[in-house]
Parts: C-alpha cells; structure tokens; sequence
C-alpha cells in the first residue's frame, strides 16, 4: 500500500442522534454524539485541475455514516469510534481516518462531555473481510 503524502480531510461535529450507553438512564433514549473526523490521503492531481475524482468527499462520508448508524445501538462510544472508522476505510480503504466521538452523558450532569479517539486503516481491519 502506499502510504498517503499527508493531506488531510476534516469534517467537524457531524451530530449523529443515536442509541448509546450502558447504564440504565441511557437506554431506549437517543443521544446527540459529535463525530469529528480526519482522513489522511493524498489529494493526488486533483487541486491542479480543480478535480473531485477520485478525492475524499466528505458530503458522502458524512451522509453514509449517518445512515450507517440509523436504528443500530451502541452500548460503548468506543464502539461506535471503531464502526465508523471501518465505515470510511471501506469507501476510502487508501486513508488512515482518526475517528473522535463526544457525547455529554445523561448519567454524569456534573460532567460537560466525554470522548474517545481512534486511528485506523483499512490494514487494521483486513482480517475482518475473510
């Protein structure tokens, strides 16, 4: 594979309204998690030509991962990271996504927001497809 120049694709605070949390105040209830992502890809000849082809678009990203999640339950933020980061990597298997979710909990009021993190490629989940 090789490995992306360094350009980078950000898309910031994408709400997704989902069932998430384990402690009992959280089921059955939808929650607003805030999704930022980063894909590291090489924009390639696209810029020079002010070209779309074959660039990472996060219109789609964002629309897919919505949808993706709709109606499913996540009992971990940690969970719903990992899904989503193979959500990208299988429409974009060349990017390595950093894949951030922030939720406030509903059974923490002291507490502003939580989040977690990841970084994945499409290499992380390879063993999955077979």
């Amino acid at each position: 594979m090789n490995r992306p120049r360094g350009d980078v694709v950000y898309c910031n605070q994408l709400a997704l309204d989902i069932e998430i949390g384990f402690h009992e105040v959280e089921r059955g209830v939808k929650q607003t998690v805030h999704v930022d992502l980063e894909l590291t890809t090489d924009f390639g000849r696209g810029p020079a030509s002010d070209d779309f082809t074959g660039l990472v678009d996060y219109y789609v990203i964002a629309n897919h991962l919505a949808a993706h999640v709709e109606g499913r339950r996540y009992a971990l933020i940690e969970a719903l990271a990992v899904d989503l980061a193979r959500e990208i990597t299988k429409l974009h298997p060349e990017t390595i996504v950093r894949v951030r979710i922030v939720k406030q909990p509903l059974d923490m009021p002291r507490v502003r927001s939580v989040a977690v993190e990841c970084v994945r490629s499409a290499a992380d989940f390879a063993a999955e497809a077979g």
